[in-house]
């Protein structure tokens, strides 16, 4: 296997090798076997040839330490209690991260913010008709599962409470063009209570939709098509979810802004300015809302009348489902309370030698809606694991020349609190930090990236360094096999915590993550636990290991090249192609083009000559030596990221600035492509603003290709 490769650094020994105590010094002394490999001498982007050299012996050094042991224990220890944000059981995940970084030799800083959350205090569903039936709220406890009374019952964050009895409609997943199937069938969802299944788009779109038309509330399920008994073994006899499965998770408004939703755009320290609940975009336009499971949801859907849905709503329980109403009533009564409570992000600085004030973060969040061993303790494990390797460099002498910050974030769950108010309250700071590594699930045998274009090429070199688990060779050999010989990057949306970083700040983002089969059926349940892991999900934890590597490795390089590694060319390639896209877009919904983007088309092309020019001064550079050029070349290629942003910030959801990339205003994960025009032109259809968008998207690819230009 992969650890039987690489050799454990303590059988280095302290004999083996003094590293430097900076990258601009070549170690003291090189084992002899490192000279010998074929892999010394192999060029690194963004490396002279002797600094590749040096940055290898690291990051064989650093791939020795992360271990699927400590994988194992990290997990075990941390999944023990549920990790909430902000309860008792999240506090007590604070205080195990931060022992185990001291355990590493490093500093741990817990930051403490002050929030905006939701907590159930009465959640009662109760089918009134055919038959009163009160649905369970909560799964039954396991036998393994020490703390249960602190997992939270069935609740979708920020919900508004309500009491409210309707007649059921069934609605399929809840997107803009399911309802708008219902109304041209005349079926009017107007004073009902909705339900949806989980899926296609983000959770708190659903609910969005359903009032618009009128809803009086609305119950999301995970239908076993998507991620129960028909894809296979339900838990705890395999991955799938088990009928008692409840999917929890915010339905707070996403795409319009994230971070505390009574801070938009400012740190929510103690004592910060607050905007009232009814002014937070996030909140905007919700109903009651809960999630129940698909045990609970059968009833619901075995008495509808009504039509039959078409064949693509048809779910996987084991009859004709219809869309109702009629047959099926239900009583809805939630009472949720909404606090102002603190959480804790946990941080590490790593001063770098040379530009301490450039900064690379490496993150993930490790707060969960139940004991959250998949989401995400298996990211934050993995920055712990960096985190230990990088403290037995610290130890032998070894500094970065960029400053690192490993970052454990709090609120992911709730929308992406930690991480937002960490960059709100550091946007001066963050003006010159290079890029962000997000780790949101990382522990399964189906690797994918997503990222800025700029990014992509780091992830293809970083992943030809890490031997994969159960194949032979390499992760990037894997990658290639599991995707028809290619290796797809995609682009950044939303759901994880590069969004305040990289769409609102314009840091580069990249993130790494790794799936296995099945690992949808545990999404948000009180099965996402180390039971799930240890036996479905990554039983050996090797995969966890391998996934330390490659972050580890993709960190350094970013911390030590000699020129920043992010690449322009094929980032302006793709924004001509976009904006080539939207003018055929505009054809085939308006019939004609009524926004002029050649000049914008034209300007992505020049910003490509830039950076195909800068990219050739840099090559020149490297193999000079030229370290003059390089401090040069990195203010430009660290600028260029953030020429995209528009300080008016986008039509309708001013929180968010970056014209190239946006969740989708439909969907919120899904990647919106120049969200500005997008939006002005095809959701608010007003042709003046988005005429006003495409200037301001002009004047940034100018700023960019002047950026790129000596």
């Amino acid at each position: 296997m992969f650890r039987s490769r690489i050799p454990a650094l303590a059988a280095l020994g302290t004999t083996a090798v003094t590293l430097a105590a900076t990258l601009s010094v070549p170690p003291a002394a090189v084992p002899r076997a490192w000279a010998d490999s074929p892999t010394a001498s192999d060029p690194i982007a963004g490396f002279t040839p002797a600094h590749a050299r040096w940055q290898r012996q690291y990051e064989k050094l650093l791939s020795a330490v992360p271990s699927a042991a400590e994988a194992r224990s990290l997990d075990a220890e941390l999944a023990s209690e549920p990790g909430l944000a902000t309860t008792t059981g999240d506090r007590h995940r604070v205080e195990r991260i931060v022992a185990r970084l001291r355990s590493y030799g490093l500093r741990p800083e817990v930051k403490t913010y002050y929030v905006y959350v939701s907590r159930p205090k009465r959640v009662r569903v109760e089918i009134t008709a055919p038959q009163r039936q009160v649905l369970p709220v909560k799964e039954k406890p396991r036998p393994w599962q020490k703390h249960f009374e602190d997992v939270i019952p069935s609740h979708n964050g920020l919900s508004p409470s309500g009491n409210v009895r309707g007649e059921v409609v069934y609605a399929n997943y809840g997107r803009p063009e399911d309802f708008a199937l219902l109304a041209e069938r005349g079926v009017s969802v107007k004073g009902k209570i909705v339900l949806v299944r989980y899926g296609r788009v983000f959770r708190g779109i659903k609910p969005r939709e359903a009032g618009r038309h009128g809803a009086k509330g609305v119950l999301i399920y995970s239908d076993p098509a998507d991620d129960g008994f028909v894809k296979g073994p339900v838990y705890p006899d395999g991955p799938w979810r088990a009928p008692d499965g409840i999917q929890r998770g915010s339905i707070a408004q996403i795409q319009l802004a994230a971070g505390d939703p009574q801070t938009p755009g400012w740190p929510s320290v103690k004592g910060a300015r607050r905007v009232k609940p009814s002014e937070a975009p996030m909140l905007r336009g919700l109903v009651p809302t809960t999630p129940i499971s698909y045990g609970a949801a059968e009833p619901l859907l075995r008495s509808l009348k009504g039509a039959e849905v078409p064949k693509d709503w048809q779910g996987g329980l084991p009859f004709p489902y219809r869309i109702g109403p009629g047959g099926t009533k239900v009583h809805l009564d939630l009472k949720n309370d909404f606090q102002v409570r603190p959480l804790w992000d946990v941080t590490v600085r790593i001063p770098g030698s040379e530009r301490p004030d450039q900064e690379v973060i490496l993150g993930g969040h490790h707060d969960a809606w139940t004991y959250g061993s998949v989401d995400n303790l298996s990211g934050a494990e993995n920055v712990l694991q960096v985190g230990r390797a990088l403290g037995r460099l610290l130890k032998q002498g070894w500094r970065p020349k960029r400053t690192v910050v490993l970052a454990t974030w709090d609120g992911e769950e709730y929308g992406l609190f930690g991480s937002t108010e960490y960059a709100e309250e550091r946007d001066a700071q963050l003006r010159k930090a290079v890029a962000y590594v997000n780790m949101d699930g990382a522990g399964g045998s189906q690797f994918g990236a997503t990222a800025t274009p700029a990014l992509d090429q780091l992830a293809v070199d970083a992943s030809k360094e890490v031997r994969w688990p159960g194949t032979d060779g390499t992760l990037y050999e894997a990658w290639k096999a599991q995707n028809g010989g290619k290796t797809p990057v995609s682009r950044i949306g939303g759901g994880s915590d590069f969004q305040a970083l990289f769409q609102r700040y314009g840091v580069p983002a990249i993130d790494l993550g790794s799936a296995s089969p099945g690992s949808a059926g545990n999404y948000h349940c009180s099965c996402d636990d180390f039971y799930w892991t240890s036996h479905f999900g990554d039983p050996t934890f090797e995969y966890h290991a391998s996934m330390s590597r490659l972050v580890g490795i993709a960190t350094l390089r970013l911390a030590n090249s000699d020129v920043v590694s992010l690449g322009y060319r094929p980032y302006a390639v793709e924004t001509a192609g976009y904006l080539a896209d939207f003018t055929d877009e505009q054809r085939k919904r308006l019939g004609s083009v009524v926004v002029d983007v050649s000049r914008d088309i034209d300007q992505a092309k020049a910003w490509q000559r830039a950076a195909e020019a800068l990219q050739a001064r840099a090559d020149e550079a490297l193999r000079k030596g030229d370290t003059a050029a390089f401090r040069r070349l990195n203010d430009k290629i660290m600028q260029a990221e953030r020429d995209l942003l528009v300080a008016s910030g986008l039509p309708g959801r001013p929180w968010y600035r970056h014209q190239i990339y946006a969740p989708g205003i439909d969907t919120g994960y899904a990647t919106q492509r120049l969200p500005a025009l997008y939006d002005a032109l095809f959701v608010d259809k007003d042709t003046g603003s988005a005429k006003a968008y495409e200037a301001h998207l002009y004047t940034s690819l100018r700023a960019a290709t002047r950026t790129l230009t000596p």
